[in-house]
């Protein structure tokens, strides 16, 4: 049994899985109150599956981009559930979670997140999303001359941009958080467990975006 946590926005998403298929999932806006109801909410669907923590094998953690204080909360809990029932622990990047239902695809896909007012963290699948990068908006514009897909929570708030800028060019997706599924974090980070990719608990950190961590996330990401 797999537990998913997923905290990078103001929106949660956590489920419960056996071999990365998903038995229950919730998502709610959690707004700034992570620290309040993540716990509760996990209990309550354990329960509602008459599991109890000692039923769990893993944990798979959305590891950002993200904001600060939301990734600490989900970080904290599955290390502290890693360590205290001794299992894996596995961390798949957030932007891997927006792009995963959209790929494979014959025309350019770019999941993104809110970095700053003119900028985003974007992956997308033409180096099949290998690489995170931070790349500002009107860049975005200028490189697309196809018609292309863009996703992730950031369309809440430029998708209309993308559209203004590029027309029938810009396929937005996703338009209303929650965008992401905690059912696609347990697929995914299923199949890096069953890889053997599982993490250095004392080494893993989350990707952060906001305030004076923002040149730290884009240096780790650089890194990775």
């Amino acid at each position: 049994m797999e537990l998913s946590i997923d905290t990078s926005t103001s929106f949660s998403s956590i489920a419960l899985s056996n071999e990365g298929n998903v038995l229950k999932e919730l998502a709610w806006d959690a707004k700034r109150n992570h620290s309040v109801e993540l716990c509760p909410a996990i209990w309550s669907i354990m329960d509602q599956l008459n599991l109890k923590p000692s039923n769990l094998k893993s944990v798979f953690i959305a590891i950002g981009p993200g904001g600060f204080s939301s990734l600490r909360v989900g970080m904290s809990f599955a290390k502290a559930i890693s360590l205290t029932l001794k299992i894996p622990l596995v961390s798949v990047r957030t932007l891997d979670i927006e792009i995963n239902p959209y790929v494979p695809s014959e025309i350019p896909v770019y999941a993104m997140i809110k970095a700053s007012t003119k900028s985003v963290y974007s992956i997308n699948n033409l180096d099949g999303g290998n690489s995170v990068s931070v790349i500002n908006l009107e860049e975005i514009a200028g490189i697309t001359t196809t018609k292309t897909i863009f996703c992730g929570e950031g369309m809440s708030e430029i998708g209309t941009y993308l559209i203004s800028k590029l027309g029938d060019l810009a396929i937005v997706k996703g338009e209303t958080p929650p965008t992401r599924k905690a059912s696609t974090l347990a697929s995914l980070g299923y199949e890096k467990l069953i890889a053997s990719e599982s993490e250095d608990i004392d080494k893993l950190e989350p990707i952060y975006i906001s305030g004076a961590q923002y040149e730290s996330a884009t240096r780790q990401i650089k890194q990775s």
